[in-house]
């Protein structure tokens, strides 16, 4: 499973930017999309020594087609998503998905699951792909990472605090002193309660040795804010023919964002263990193309060359990344050529290298195709291949869906041995039927890949209901 997770990184990086097209400009606030994909997993593209285990699920992907259609409504919020899996060989073998819900809460029907319908509460998503890590050593935390929901989840309480204190800039002003001071102190309490923020910091460290690290730097925040930052003074804000220029004491400049806020940057002081916290942002549109960068940095002013870290054993960078995104189409479908790069390094995550390169049609048509450079083991083809269609279509009615009416399913993410149980007993006959008739038309290579990452993981005697 580890094996495959720099293509399930391609996967998602991949319908992020497939995701992003969507944004055309419609009066309606109801978007609807039919789509009709393949994949194409490329074993060439992987180091030599994995090429044998992946072949079995390249050969998979050959074989089934993915259909479907995804609407969407901005206003609500809510979402419904057709999603078929068929078998070349045999179409009629097909499984059919129904996701449907808010951001919050996504609840899912299948052919596989007979009348039964069952719930994500995505809340705790991060939380449950811990216990995945902890139990299965499945590295779940690393896509829940990708979900912005997730993101945003974490964050929303010490935005809040932010927020409700200093309010929105829009004139020239100063932030008084005695406002960092109730920001810190709400900071302070949010760092120990807020158990999606906890569960956020320990996803994105657990593998590392230098958690305690990030543990420090972030605990840190409110005291950071008031010395480092602020230096126990006001914060002044300028804004001046629509740029927005925010500066310390010792006139550091904090945060910069330019007239329209088509680029914007922080800057701040370096923190007690040394590090420099940097983040931009900037972009353009051109021609009905749009191009974007973004840089983050967590790094030593300055680093031992041949250690890459500090003399007291401190990691030269906790997070560097930077995403590249030119020429992606602001309306859907065009004709266009595009390319994203995604490249993190650092002491944190596992370090990857990602390029993207897309070819679009105003018919719809696509081919998409991501490489994966961080294994200089690996050839230059590409990992994987996405090719087929998107193609707008006449939006229906999205329901309003209500928390109550999609939190009465069986929650997924907080079960039981007892709920398990009953829950497999509805289910048993629908999914075993629904899996041999997969099984029946996928490739013994495919077989034996999928059947060695169960029986590694331990995923076969879960199946089993075994210890």
């Amino acid at each position: 499973m580890k094996r495959l997770f720099a293509a399930a990184l391609t996967v998602f990086l991949l319908l992020s930017a497939v995701g992003s097209y969507s944004e055309e400009v419609r009066d309606s606030s109801v978007y609807s999309y039919d789509f009709d994909l393949g994949f194409h997993l490329n074993p060439d593209g992987f180091p030599p020594r994995v090429r044998s285990h992946i072949r079995g699920y390249s050969d998979l992907l050959d074989v089934i087609r993915m259909k479907g259609n995804l609407t969407w409504s901005d206003e609500t919020g809510s979402l419904d998503l057709d999603l078929n899996i068929i078998p070349l060989t045999n179409p009629s073998a097909k499984i059919a998905m129904h996701f449907f819900g808010i951001p919050e809460h996504i609840c899912m029907s299948s052919s596989l699951l007979g009348d039964e319908t069952i719930w994500f509460q995505n809340y705790v998503l991060m939380e449950f792909a811990l216990k995945s890590w902890n139990n299965l050593h499945l590295p779940l935390q690393y896509l829940a990472l990708l979900f912005p929901y997730v993101t945003e989840n974490a964050f929303q309480k010490l935005v809040k605090d932010w927020t409700e204190t200093v309010g929105r800039i829009t004139v020239s002003q100063k932030i008084p002193k005695e406002k960092l001071e109730k920001v810190s102190d709400l900071w302070a309490g949010t760092l120990q309660e807020d158990q999606r923020l906890i569960y956020w910091i320990t996803g994105l460290s657990v593998l590392s040795e230098d958690h305690m690290i990030l543990d420090e730097e972030i605990n840190k925040l409110p005291e950071y804010l008031l010395q480092n930052v602020s230096g126990n003074r006001d914060i002044s804000v300028q804004v001046k023919d629509g740029e927005t220029i925010w500066t310390n004491h010792e006139k550091q400049v904090l945060y910069r964002e330019s007239a329209g806020g088509n680029s914007w940057s922080y800057t701040l002081p370096v923190t007690e263990n040394g590090y420099i916290p940097c983040l931009s942002c900037e972009s353009a549109s051109s021609g009905g193309l749009s191009s974007i960068t973004i840089n983050g940095s967590y790094h030593m002013a300055d680093e031992d060359k041949d250690t890459g870290r500090y003399p007291e054993g401190q990691p030269a960078s906790l997070l560097d990344f930077s995403l590249d995104i030119r020429d992606l189409p602001e309306k859907w479908p065009a004709d266009s050529s595009f390319s994203a790069a995604l490249n993190v390094i650092g002491s944190l995550l596992p370090n990857f290298d990602i390029k993207m390169k897309g070819e679009t049609k105003e018919n719809g048509e696509l081919i998409i195709s991501v490489y994966d450079l961080s294994d200089k083991s690996a050839g230059t083809e590409s990992v994987l291949i996405c090719s087929g269609s998107i193609v707008p279509v006449a939006p229906g009615t999205v329901p309003e869906y209500s928390t109550a009416e999609l939190t009465r399913h069986l929650n997924v993410f907080s079960v039981n041995d007892k709920t398990v149980s009953e829950f497999s007993g509805k289910i048993r006959r629908p999914l075993i039927t629904g899996i041999l008739n997969l099984l029946d038309e996928m490739p013994a290579s495919a077989c034996q890949s999928v059947m060695d990452d169960l029986e590694e993981y331990g995923l076969v005697n879960i199946l089993l209901g075994e210890e």
